[in-house]
């Protein structure tokens, strides 16, 4: 298979792309960067961005708002010979996948839950419908938060898909073809000794649920307008912009969940997402396109609606 390696990953990614999920180049094979994208193969194809010395990096954003096309299939695999296929997963793809390293595969027998793919270092994926709202990748920034070895790829993340292969081995499919569902992911678990609170931790927790609410169910004050006039947009924006240096996605969710608490329609929020995207673009190297931080405001309005901003002089 090795001599035509990238021949049977081009094959694969047209495949998933047929069923409506997005994929990317990723370096594959005994390369030391194997899961990593494949970065000529993508700025070849004019996804790159200037970094700040002015030199081209890759970028693979995009590919979380639409499919790749035949041209960049052919190009990544056939010209450019990429070795690996990376899946992304999120609301675009349609899926998110638990991630489990061999530090976790005794909770997961525990639990009862059998891998849709093993990965080469024995560890395993477990795919679930995207629940329909913000998953965030990576969700154990906080390693307390979530049991050893138990993560998720979600939105903006990716996973490797058979028949990608490392120095380690090959990715493989199991016999398990049900997907795992929420229902199958208990509140609380047990690992070691500790308690954690898995459901929540893997940010699966829908976003009625009171555990998951409560979070943003602060009231905001404010000072200066007139009675009965609505918060100002440019208020809430200089809130949400405060939040960019640590996430700006998270600054525009804050933004639509404020936007919503002050009656504003989800229209209006989406019609100021592009001065939130112009004032925060450059806090970070990494681009962040309008596209998503408009998915993310609307993410946002599908949480309970929070209570209004107050004025200082009412309080």
């Amino acid at each position: 298979m090795y001599e035509n390696e990238h021949e049977a990953m081009y094959q694969e990614a047209r495949k998933l792309v047929r069923r409506g999920i997005s994929v990317i180049p990723t370096g594959g094979g005994i390369s030391p960067k194997a899961k990593e994208p494949h970065h000529e193969a993508l700025k070849a194809t004019g996804h790159w961005y200037l970094g700040r010395g002015g030199e081209r990096r890759s970028t693979w954003k995009v590919m979380q708002t639409r499919l790749p096309t035949e041209d960049e299939l052919r190009a990544w695999y056939l010209e450019h010979r990429a070795r690996g296929i990376g899946f992304v997963t999120g609301s675009l793809s349609g899926w998110v996948v638990v991630d489990v390293d061999p530090e976790g595969l005794s909770l997961l027998a525990e639990l009862g839950w059998q891998p849709h793919v093993v990965s080469p270092s024995g560890g395993a994926h477990l795919y679930l419908r995207h629940p329909g709202w913000y998953v965030p990748s990576n969700a154990s920034k906080n390693k307390a938060a979530l049991p050893p070895g138990f993560d998720i790829r979600g939105d903006g993340g990716y996973v490797m898909y058979p028949p990608s292969r490392t120095r380690k081995g090959q990715y493989r499919r199991s016999e398990q073809r049900q997907p795992l569902a929420l229902e199958d992911i208990p509140e609380l678990v047990t690992a070691q000794g500790v308690e954690y609170p898995l459901r929540e931790a893997l940010g699966l927790v829908p976003p009625a649920a009171p555990a998951r609410a409560a979070k943003v169910q602060q009231v905001q004050t404010y000072q200066g307008g007139h009675e009965g006039e609505r918060v100002p947009v440019w208020l809430m924006l200089d809130r949400a912009e405060g939040y960019a240096p640590i996430s700006r996605n998270r600054g525009a969710f804050m933004f639509g969940l404020w936007m919503h608490a002050n009656d504003y329609s989800q229209d209006e929020a989406l019609r100021h997402v592009e001065e939130y995207v112009a004032r925060v673009q450059a806090v970070k190297r990494t681009p962040f396109t309008l596209d998503e931080a408009r998915r993310t405001v609307e993410s946002a309005y599908r949480y309970p609606k929070n209570e209004p901003w107050q004025r200082q002089d009412e309080l």
